[in-house]
């Protein structure tokens, strides 16, 4: 399975330090696009990612119209080094990958990707990767996971760590599933984000209660206002 992942240029300022973040979408009235927040940036491309309510949560769905993929960035942890993303997410159908960006960098986006998606029902498979200027990704660990089944929540935690090598880990609901080492990129500081899409049949996705943890000390503090205004 194959998504185009990063679709998009942007400039990162090289002041914009992180801070912790999180997104329960409480906030927001169903049907709102997600980039309607000052926290997210949905580039011109691609699928949207929509609030519903979900029996009185609200989470976030795909509505694909003619795209396959969805991308957006998270600009309410701005630009990080250390840490970790994670998110509860759930699938539809079998043809969905979901997957969680960091390390997003300046205007050649390159990024690392952790995803997730049903391989052979109740098979699933993880992935971590390194995703260049064009979306084409480099596979840098594939694992199983078992069982996993459409309509089920899932929680992911994507940790990034180190440089020289940099150090990845894939999460699923609290357990180690996928690891990897890069010592060829070493992709530095950047954003975070978010990435879905399919192969072939049209699927739904959903997203809840996405996090990221930034396990260094902000040096800077900024309105997410004026972040999303410099990628505009």
């Amino acid at each position: 399975m194959k998504t185009k992942t990063v679709l998009f240029m942007f400039f990162l300022p090289s002041l914009l330090f992180a801070i912790d973040f999180s997104d329960n979408f409480e906030s927001y009235s169903p049907g709102d696009n997600l980039d309607s927040s000052p926290y997210w940036l949905r580039p011109g491309v691609g699928a949207n990612l929509l609030v519903a309510d979900d029996g009185g949560n609200n989470v976030v769905e795909t509505s694909w119209g003619s795209d396959s993929f969805a991308t957006y960035v998270c600009l309410g942890s701005a630009v990080w080094f250390e840490g970790s993303i994670s998110t509860d997410v759930k699938f539809t159908g079998s043809e969905a990958v979901f997957g969680m960006l960091t390390r997003l960098t300046g205007s050649n986006t390159e990024c690392y990707m952790a995803g997730i998606f049903p391989a052979i029902p109740p098979l699933g498979a993880t992935v971590i990767a390194y995703v260049d200027a064009t979306g084409e990704y480099t596979i840098l660990a594939q694992d199983y996971y078992l069982p996993m089944s459409a309509n089920t929540w899932y929680n992911l935690s994507f940790e990034v760590t180190g440089t020289n090598p940099v150090e990845l880990k894939l999460s699923v609901n609290g357990s180690v599933n996928s690891t990897a080492q890069d010592n060829t990129h070493n992709l530095d500081m950047g954003m975070s984000g978010v990435v879905c899409g399919y192969d072939s049949a049209q699927p739904m996705f959903y997203m809840d209660n996405f996090e990221v943890d930034d396990y260094d000390t902000a040096l800077a503090r900024v309105t997410f206002g004026g972040i999303k205004r410099l990628f505009q």
